[in-house]
């Protein structure tokens, strides 16, 4: 891996501790009991092809996107849904694979979630056509690049009473809005949009298209945002974008139900992003602190080191059985269209994300203060994978509503009492 800009002020032998084999060995010891004999193969094969096929390439310096077809190679952009010859897929094999290439590259794993799941999944459960099947083809090799578009500059937690206008016509159907906050847009080649042709009524003429980067109209800027300058988000103008009627993935209305419906499985991915940052930065830092030397021992052996890195374990061990959990729970969400259900894995879920973006973001800092000065320098994978953890947290919505979301769980339990 390249660094950027620094010189190199870490310890021979600290340095060559600090390789990502090492860390995934550590990692393995912790996540192993938890997952299954398939999933473990199917972690170890996953590890492997990172070391040997992706690590190499990295380049600090690039956009993450040069990346994508060696993922595509090994079949390691989304394992959510089955595609090609994979049998080992699902939210648990998603999660595994999030959490494995957030430890080799956190900003890798982010625009890959993007494309190969919050951008693919739409077009998984709801396309329909040859031309779904290619557009699939071409995202699951990493030679294209997918993106999605909800939000907006006056709507982004209230991402249902958006502006964006659709008309329908005979054959084709009419696109006029602009979209913020779109990960991967500026080289995104296909996009997963909603609009509505009624803006009073936004639940019940929701759309949801697919467009293509061919149609004429659209233009994307990039946006600036220093926490991640390898992942290219942007703002998005659709200008009397006109779509064919094959592109509709969600009809007038199921729009509105296509969109909610896909948050769970975005929740959860983050989710493994989430701990992959967790993992990679206790990691770091438990071996750092167990060779640095200050006054005549390892940082470790000072309680004031160990005690709070124990207590960083401690709550991550926790919070990834929660996460297989919530994946787990993800597969009852094909199966029961029980709205009781529904709205309890969208709680679920909601919860386990607020949780895990929070960790990572938390153990990143205080591993920083605890490994000292060079956690801030490019040395270490520490302040990189802080910055991840800070978009993160707001990615699939900002912590605040996926704790409203619970408590609009909860609030419902009470309901059902009658109390």
């Amino acid at each position: 891996m390249k660094k950027i800009t620094g010189v190199n002020i870490l310890d021979d032998q600290i340095e060559e501790k600090l390789n990502t084999r090492n860390i995934f060995q550590i990692f393995n010891n912790f996540i192993i009991p938890l997952i299954s004999k398939e999933e473990q193969e199917f972690l170890e094969e996953l590890e492997d092809f990172l070391l040997k096929k992706v690590e190499p390439r990295i380049d600090l310096n690039k956009d993450v996107y040069e990346l994508f077809p060696l993922l595509g190679e090994g079949d390691y952009i989304q394992r959510l849904n089955q595609f090609g010859n994979v049998n080992k897929f699902g939210m648990r094999y998603e999660i595994l694979l999030a959490m494995a290439t957030s430890i080799i590259d956190p900003e890798l794993d982010l625009a890959r979630v993007v494309s190969g799941v919050i951008f693919a999944n739409p077009l998984f459960q709801h396309g329909r056509g040859d031309h779904i099947q290619n557009i699939l083809n071409e995202i699951m090799s990493g030679e294209k690049i997918g993106a999605i578009c909800i939000t907006e500059r006056q709507h982004g937690s209230d991402a249902v009473n958006m502006q964006t206008s659709i008309e329908e016509y005979e054959d084709y159907l009419v696109l006029n809005g602009e979209k913020v906050y779109t990960t991967n847009g500026s080289k995104a080649d296909y996009f997963v949009v909603y609009g509505v042709s009624n803006k009073h009524d936004p639940r019940g003429s929701m759309y949801q298209l697919l467009i293509d980067r061919e149609f004429a109209g659209i233009e994307t800027n990039r946006l600036g945002i220093q926490s991640i300058p390898r992942v290219e988000v942007s703002q998005t103008i659709f200008n009397s974008v006109k779509v064919p009627k094959e592109y509709i993935i969600g009809k007038q209305g199921i729009g509105y139900r296509n969109l909610f419906s896909g948050l769970v499985a975005e929740r959860d991915a983050i989710i493994g992003s989430s701990l992959g940052i967790s993992w990679l930065t206790a990691i770091t830092a438990l071996i750092y602190t167990n060779l640095r030397t200050q006054f005549g021992k390892p940082l470790y052996d000072f309680q004031a080191v160990s005690f709070p890195i124990t207590q960083l374990f401690t709550e991550l061990m926790a919070a990834t059985e929660l996460g297989f959990k919530s994946a787990t729970e993800y597969k009852k969400t094909l199966k029961y269209e029980d709205q009781k259900f529904i709205k309890y894995n969208a709680a679920f879920s909601s919860g386990t994300k607020f949780l895990a973006s929070n960790l990572a973001q938390r153990i990143s800092y205080e591993t920083q203060q605890l490994c000292g000065g060079i956690a801030f320098t490019d040395n270490m994978r520490i302040d990189k994978a802080l910055e991840v953890a800070k978009v993160q947290e707001i990615i699939g919505g900002a912590r605040n509503i996926q704790l409203y979301l619970v408590s609009r769980g909860i609030k419902d339990i009470v309901k059902r009492l009658a109390l």
